[in-house]
């Protein structure tokens, strides 16, 4: 019987000693996985989704607008408020490739705001560039200009810190703007081309007029602001994580209608704001292109054997118009594609968030933002009328250049002939020395840019 309760005591004992083992392995493991997840030497604050499932209470200090919630793992619980404002400040820093970011967003910003500056200054100064094509693109370059001016910067920041500052009053008054600048941007693009496949290929059927262009142009913005209305109605601040303290951290710029709704709405978006009106173009342009190369003659001119060098230039003209045009809409289509393809993915294929998205997303909204500060380059580079007026407006050009420059504007906008303008000797030359052909071509294609 002694040798008995000998036995059961020793059993008794190991179970003990292997029960306080189990125990001390458990704790140990639950004191080695207690892990931060948050690194100060990176960006992301890396919560899994059983933390934020399993967000625990805590007895902490009192402390003014403590809420019961805890950010990540159990240690930021026991942070004070002063330390746990340091974490955050840390967290949304920029960090060195959030610098580059900052600072291509600053060169864009600066490109952005001069370049459509000067393009609406270049028409305003020059009568004789208040053409038709010409106030669709100061349309253009307002919408830009805008757009830049303040949505960029907002961006900008919202990108770096993950963080929306800015209320709820601008989350739905700058998100909405930048949707309407976009949609103003597609549809002057589209009317353009419209309006010179019509000017083109239909030379003697259709007229345009500047009149029609402002008209135009007030019909796009009543579109563009209309269609975005209902972003006005859905965007607004939301806390992304919840907080400890009463803190501007984290708040989100967002959509509060339903996931399949913001799907139908982005794909709506794709299709009428990016698809249908890049294959209307592209025909467009296409029957232009086939138009202006494909003889050597002016469209809705007779047939002659040899073009006069004034029909020449007027041809060489509308051939560099073309494709002034056709390369503003190509760098349009390839700045907006990854932006519309990354939105329809991510809810395709429900896409899980990871560095490489996150570095696409803010590739493309760079991207975005330099197609409104490329289009002023394109024109410098493509359009000597545009070229010239940059330059007179940063005093380059040499005082004998302005005066040419003035005195051929004071001709092309004056209501006289420009042979009216001129002095000559008839009987020395026996004949007006004045071209009456090239006097009509030019007063019949003054939306010709050159």
């Amino acid at each position: 019987m002694y040798f008995v309760n000998k036995i059961t005591i020793l059993l008794v004992g190991i179970t003990l000693i292997a029960k306080i083992e189990t125990i001390g392995a458990d704790k140990y493991d639950e004191e080695s996985n207690i892990d931060l997840k948050y690194n100060k030497n990176e960006k992301r604050l890396k919560r899994s989704e059983n933390a934020v499932d399993n967000m625990t209470t805590t007895e902490v200090t009192p402390l003014e607008n403590v809420t019961e919630e805890c950010i990540g793992q159990k240690e930021f619980c026991n942070l004070s408020r002063e330390e746990y404002v340091t974490m955050l400040n840390e967290y949304i820093y920029p960090h060195t490739y959030e610098w580059v970011l900052i600072g291509t967003h600053t060169l864009v910003f600066i490109t952005g705001l001069v370049g459509n500056a000067l393009v609406c200054v270049a028409v305003y100064r020059n009568h004789s560039m208040r053409t038709v094509t010409n106030y669709f693109i100061v349309n253009l370059a307002v919408a830009d200009f805008m757009v830049i001016l303040f949505c960029l910067p907002a961006t900008v920041l919202w990108d770096v810190t993950e963080t929306w500052f800015l209320g709820d009053v601008l989350c739905k008054m700058l998100l909405y703007f930048q949707s309407v600048s976009v949609t103003v941007s597609v549809l002057t693009l589209t009317f353009i081309s419209v309006d010179r496949w019509y000017a083109i290929c239909f030379p003697l059927k259709f007229k345009s007029t500047t009149g029609r262009a402002k008209t135009a142009i007030l019909v796009i913005w009543t579109l563009a602001l209309t269609f975005n209305a209902p972003e006005l109605v859905v965007l607004t601040t939301e806390k992304s994580v919840p907080l400890r303290f009463e803190l501007e951290y984290l708040v989100q710029c967002i959509a509060t209608w339903s996931s399949n709704s913001d799907l139908v709405w982005h794909i709506i978006k794709v299709i009428f704001i990016y698809t249908l009106p890049l294959l209307l173009m592209t025909v467009a342009y296409y029957q232009i292109v086939k138009v202006l190369w494909r003889s050597e003659k002016i469209p809705g001119q007779a047939e002659t054997i040899k073009l006069a060098p004034a029909e020449q230039t007027q041809l060489r003209s509308r051939r560099k118009a073309a494709k002034m045009l056709v390369a503003v809409v190509v760098m349009f289509a390839v700045c907006y594609f990854p932006v519309h393809l990354l939105s329809v993915l991510r809810y395709t294929l429900d896409m899980e968030q990871s560095d490489v998205i996150t570095c696409l997303a803010l590739i493309s909204h760079v991207m975005c933002y330099a197609n409104s500060a490329i289009n002023p380059l394109i024109y410098n580079f493509m359009s000597g009328k545009f070229r010239r007026e940059f330059r007179r407006a940063f005093c380059c050009s040499t005082a004998s250049d302005l005066e040419t420059f003035t005195t051929l504007t004071r001709i092309t906008t004056s209501k006289k002939r420009p042979c009216d303008l001129m002095t000559f000797d008839t009987k020395a030359q026996g004949r007006n020395v004045c071209n009456t052909t090239f006097i009509h071509n030019s007063y019949k294609d003054r939306y010709i840019l050159t």
